[in-house]
C-alpha cells in the first residue's frame, strides 16, 4: 500500500469456527473473522449481526468486496455507510452446482444493487470482463482489468530444470470442471509406457475422495501423490522439480497456477478456453482444445514429456503476468480515483 492507505482491515469468514475473531498481524493490518455456514466449502453465508459489527469496527474509507458467488461481499455493501466501494467478482461465467444455480438466481437483484453502488469493478482477465458485461450489463462502464499477480521475488529463488524421471503436476481446487479425473485417466495410459512417470495432485475440494478412489481403481495408488495444501515456497519447489504443469479446467477467470508456472519457465498445458486462452494467445502455454478428454491430454502430455525443455515458455513481455507490486499500484490508483469521485 502507499502512504495514503496506512490501515488495512480484512473481513473474512471462518465456517469451522476455530480461528480468532480478531487477529492483529502488524501495525495497520488486522484480520476480522465472521462465523459462517459454507456448504461444500462454498457460498459462505455469514452471521449478519457479526458481519455488521466487524464492518463498523473497521470504519473504512474504501470497501473492497471480493467474490460474486460468496455472500459476505454483497451483504456488506448493504450495511456499509459512506465508503467508496470497489468490487472484484472472481467470476468464471458459470455456477457449477445445483445449489449454486438456485442461490445465484435469487441473489441476482442484490448483485444488480451492488453494481449500481460500486465505483469500479476489477476483473482479473479480459475473459472475466467480457463475462461480467454479458451477465451484468450495468457493470460494463465500470470495469477495469487488473490481473492477479505473481511473487517474482520468491520465484527468483527457484529455477526450473527437467527432472530425470517424468513428473506431471496439477495444483488447484478439486472440482468437476477442473477435469482432474481426465488427467488421472491420461496418466494411466502414459504410465504403461513409462513406469517411472509420476503424478502429483495439490489441492482440496469436494471431488477429493472420488479422485483418490479412481486412482486406486486404476492401479495408480503408488504413482499418484496427493497433497492437500502447501505454502508458496513448497508449491514453487514443486513447480521447479516437475516436467510439466497441467491445468485443463473448463472455466477459469484467471489461472494463477498457470501464471506462476509460466513465470518459472515450466512447460504448461492449459485448456484453450475461458481466461486460460489468454496464455495460449501469447505463446506462453500449450493448448488442449475443448472439450477436454483423456485422449487429448494423453497426446499433449506425451508430446511435452518427450522433450520438456523444448516447451519451456519464453519470458512474458506482453503485460499479461504482473508482479504483486504492480497489481497493488494499479489497485491503489483505483482507490484514489474512487475517493475523488465520491
Amino acid at each position: 500500500m502507499n502512504d495514503r492507505f496506512r490501515k488495512v482491515s480484512v473481513v473474512t469468514t471462518d465456517p469451522q469456527g476455530g480461528l480468532p475473531s480478531k487477529q492483529h498481524v502488524k501495525d495497520g493490518f488486522d484480520i476480522y473473522r465472521v462465523k459462517s455456514f459454507a456448504p461444500g466449502e462454498n457460498y459462505h453465508f455469514p452471521w449478519v449481526p457479526n458481519l455488521v459489527k466487524r464492518l463498523k469496527e473497521c470504519r473504512s474509507e474504501i470497501l473492497h468486496l471480493h467474490g460474486i458467488q460468496d455472500v459476505p461481499g454483497p451483504v456488506a455493501s448493504m450495511f456499509d455507510d459512506g465508503s467508496a466501494t470497489i468490487f472484484t467478482p472472481h467470476f468464471s461465467g458459470q455456477v457449477q452446482s445445483g445449489l449454486g444455480k438456485f442461490f445465484f438466481a435469487g441473489y441476482r437483484p442484490l448483485l444488480n444493487q451492488l453494481i449500481n453502488k460500486v465505483s469500479f469493478v476489477i476483473c482479473v482477465s479480459r475473459f472475466e470482463a467480457r463475462t461480467m458485461s454479458q451477465v451484468l450489463p450495468d457493470s460494463t462502464q465500470k470495469i477495469k482489468v487488473i490481473p492477479n499477480g505473481v511473487d517474482f521475488g520468491l520465484l527468483s529463488k527457484y529455477r526450473w530444470r527437467r527432472p530425470d524421471a517424468g513428473a506431471i503436476l496439477y495444483a488447484g481446487r478439486l472440482e468437476r470442471h477442473k477435469n482432474v479425473d481426465k488427467i488421472i485417466r491420461a496418466f494411466q495410459s502414459l504410465q504403461r509406457a513409462d513406469d517411472e512417470l509420476s503424478l502429483t495432485v495439490v489441492g482440496r475440494g469436494p471431488m477429493k475422495d472420488e479422485l483418490v478412489n479412481l486412482a486406486n481403481e486404476l492401479g495408480l495408488a503408488s504413482k499418484v501423490r496427493w497433497i492437500d495444501g502447501v505454502g508458496k515456497e513448497a508449491l514453487y519447489s514443486l513447480y521447479s522439480s516437475c516436467s510439466v504443469v497441467v491445468l485443463p479446467s473448463d472455466l477459469e477467470c484467471f489461472g494463477l497456477v498457470a501464471a506462476e508456472a509460466i513465470s518459472l519457465g515450466v512447460p504448461t498445458i492449459v485448456t484453450d478456453s475461458s481466461a486460460l486462452s489468454e496464455f495460449v494467445d501469447k505463446g506462453l502455454a500449450q493448448p488442449i482444445e475443448p472439450p477436454v478428454s483423456p485422449g487429448k491430454l494423453e497426446s499433449k502430455l506425451s508430446l511435452v514429456l518427450e522433450d520438456p525443455a523444448a516447451f519451456s515458455p519464453p519470458k512474458d513481455s506482453s503485460g499479461l503476468i504482473l508482479s504483486w507490486d504492480e497489481v497493488a499500484k494499479k489497485t491503489c490508483d483505483l482507490y484514489e480515483s474512487a475517493l475523488k469521485g465520491q
